[in-house]
């Protein structure tokens, strides 16, 4: 799913340091941080030092994890 909610994303970057199913992504590379500047999303990308302008990101969370230790519950209301 694409997101541009700083919250949703800064929770997403801390379940993949440690849930490995988790993975946020800008085209083909990891997102490692992010931060918001002047209303524009900047993220730092995994290998990279310096902070880029991005619209969106991806986070990837599979419904069933190999493990078991992520999988999304069903929620019924």
């Amino acid at each position: 799913m694409q997101s541009t909610d700083l919250e949703e994303i800064k929770a997403a970057i801390f379940e993949q340091a440690y849930h490995p199913c988790t993975r946020v992504k800008w085209g083909t590379a990891q997102v490692m941080a992010i931060r918001k500047s002047r209303g524009q999303l900047l993220v730092q990308l995994r290998g990279l030092s310096r902070w880029y302008p991005v619209p969106a990101v991806t986070i990837e969370r599979p419904r069933l994890c190999p493990t078991g230790a992520c999988d999304l519950e069903e929620v019924i209301g």
